[in-house]
């Protein structure tokens, strides 16, 4: 795809986006800290991170004895439905079976399966994915290494440790810990632990509206990168810091100014709605743009992960009302228990709306399973799909 500006390479280029955008502001933490994992966090915030650990934060990238869902084990060759299950890499095409798989992520709406990919020293994703409501193998096309595509959202503390443009699969990365851990919210924690507590991390809880869902935005949106490409020299559908070697900090980095003019976020960046749609990008009908969608002027997404473009839609936002950790908390604090989204609405509005229909289920996450709309329309009367909502602990092939 050729956008302009979005198409030009070269090493001035990426000189430039190294440095704009990256903020530091002291108030929202050290930008000095190093991150040291979650695990060094729950020394001392004991209830919060044991909340935390049964989230699907915690929970995105795990090994298969940790998390292969039993269903999917149990059906590996063949679902009940007659579907085929996983058998080969996806960029490679070679075969793989079960016991290659090094990681398994998701376990909430799907999962999905990793092997390595010998070429580049990552993983590459298996060909199926297996749906968790529906009990049955789909297709999956994902021709990316997850570390060049997937991580920056899946590990905490994500950065390129090297990068040529000129010839993306020779990039390295690195991570302090899978999944979405403490830091990637609160920002970088050694300062605020050599120092017992007397300095401060970034609270979402305590910012301003705007900054607080600014740090679910990072991940919880859809997006095209066409600064850093993945190792297959595709764009990125992620967003690695702006600087090779460093990494976002919740609090102090505003990435939609990192590199604007090499991203696609409509909704989020100037001259990108979410009313027109984007043909021959990941963003292709990602929103509802119909008369529908254009009468109400709210643009509900037709693809999962893009909460943060719904949500900047909507009069809670737009007038600073509430912010993403208002109505879903990642781990209970001391005292208090963490917040059951669904029952939030009642807290403002009482009874007047139903959140179920207020909120259905529209962005497409695997075959008819749907994630529901943040847009808060109260017009909303569009009919949703089945979501996983309410669904129970899942059991695991490898019982513990």
């Amino acid at each position: 795809m050729k956008l302009g500006k979005l198409a030009s390479t070269g090493l001035a280029a990426l000189a430039l986006a190294t440095m704009i955008g990256c903020t530091a502001d002291p108030k929202q933490g050290d930008s000095k800290a190093a991150f040291v994992g979650s695990e060094k966090c729950g020394s001392c915030h004991i209830e919060e991170y044991r909340t935390w650990k049964g989230t699907l934060h915690a929970k995105m990238i795990r090994t298969p004895q940790e998390a292969l869902l039993k269903d999917a084990g149990d059906n590996w060759a063949k679902d009940s439905k007659g579907n085929a299950g996983p058998t080969k890499g996806n960029i490679d095409g070679k075969a793989a079976a079960m016991s290659d798989v090094v990681f398994v992520v998701g376990s909430h709406w799907k999962q999905r399966y990793l092997v390595k990919n010998p070429a580049s020293g990552n993983h590459q994703f298996m060909d199926k994915q297996w749906n968790t409501v529906h009990k049955q193998w789909e297709p999956y096309g994902q021709k990316n290494d997850w570390e060049t595509q997937c991580a920056t959202c899946h590990a905490t503390g994500y950065r390129l440790t090297s990068y040529d443009q000129a010839n993306p699969a020779t990039q390295k990365v690195s991570m302090s810990e899978h999944n979405t851990g403490c830091e990637s919210c609160h920002g970088p924690g050694s300062t605020h632990a050599q120092s017992l507590g007397k300095v401060k991390l970034f609270n979402p809880a305590k910012a301003t509206k705007e900054e607080s869902s600014l740090v679910c935005g990072y991940c919880h949106v859809r997006k095209e990168n066409y600064q850093f490409k993945t190792a297959q020299n595709h764009p990125r559908e992620d967003q690695p810091h702006p600087v090779v070697g460093e990494t976002y900090k919740a609090g102090q980095d505003d990435w939609r100014k990192w590199y604007p003019d090499k991203m696609l976020i409509p909704g989020v960046l100037p001259g990108q709605p979410v009313s027109k749609n984007y043909p021959n990008t990941d963003l292709n009908n990602a929103f509802f743009t119909d008369d529908k969608a254009q009468k109400w002027n709210s643009h509900d997404a037709r693809k999962h992960h893009e909460e943060y473009q719904e949500f900047v839609q909507s009069s809670h936002y737009q007038k600073g009302v509430l912010s993403c950790s208002d109505c879903h908390s990642p781990h209970a604090v001391k005292g208090k228990a963490a917040i059951e989204p669904m029952k939030t609405c009642a807290g403002c509005h009482g009874n007047t709306y139903d959140p179920a229909k207020i909120m259905p289920g529209l962005g497409s996450t695997a075959g008819n399973l749907f994630v529901r709309t943040h847009t808060f329309n109260k017009n909303q009367d569009r009919p949703g799909g089945p979501t996983a909502t309410g669904m129970p602990e899942p059991a695991h092939y490898y019982q513990k």
